[in-house]
């Protein structure tokens, strides 16, 4: 957030805005001090048949302060994400040769001769569950039926040799009695190398087998 320029509308000599160097520094955000230095030459050089009201003065000071204090909740806020962004750095590289839960949460690259752990986990039992499987098109091209399930995770495969190289979205259907819902997939895999942005930006895992996903689709830790 851009911070307003403060610039004051009273008048007065030009040696004395000079005589301070600080009043004197030109494309400087002021500090308090430049402020009050301003001020007191704005009082010094009024016009004395038509003296400037005080409240004006007061006005301009509690701007003056308001201004400080968002540049000082500025810096407070930036240093508190600078100390985020390590911590979450820290974290991505600790992660290197561990086995993670991604949730699937767009297309997945499949390749021939890929075998794809899946997960899924059950907050109750259910009497049917089975994973749909997409194609590019939103096709259904595959349903892998896992069966009833007990609350917990479920584990299954993906096979690349059936479905065949491309990309797919899946999508787990499961049903108890009357009800049915959908529920996002989670893929198991190991963890190669972390990518950090230069800028910042979204720091990205390799996966063993399934290439680049943002570490904020990171489920759980398994090993």
């Amino acid at each position: 957030m851009s911070l307003p320029q403060i610039t004051t509308t009273g008048q007065h000599n030009q040696k004395s805005a000079s005589a301070d160097p600080q009043v004197a520094r030109n494309g400087s955000q002021p500090s308090g001090n430049d402020f009050l230095t301003m001020m007191v030459a704005q009082v010094q050089n009024q016009n004395p048949l038509n003296p400037t009201d005080g409240t004006e003065y007061l006005t301009q000071l509690g701007m003056m302060s308001a201004v400080e204090s968002l540049e000082s909740m500025k810096k407070g806020l930036a240093g508190m994400n600078i100390g985020m962004t390590n911590v979450e750095m820290l974290q991505a590289t600790n992660l290197v040769g561990k086995k993670v839960l991604m949730e699937a949460n767009g297309e997945v690259e499949v390749s021939a001769g890929q075998v794809i752990e899946g997960r899924v986990q059950f907050d109750q039992s259910v009497d049917t569950a089975k994973v749909m499987v997409y194609d590019e098109k939103g096709k259904v091209v595959d349903e892998i039926k896992l069966g009833p399930k007990g609350a917990g995770m479920a584990e299954f495969k993906i096979d690349g040799d059936k479905l065949g190289s491309g990309n797919y979205t899946f999508e787990v259907v499961a049903e108890k009695g009357d009800n049915a819902w959908t529920q996002k997939m989670m893929i198991a895999a190991e963890v190669e190398s972390v990518n950090i942005p230069s800028d910042g930006g979204t720091i990205m895992l390799s996966l063993k087998g399934l290439g680049k996903m943002s570490m904020y689709d990171m489920r759980e830790i398994t090993a």
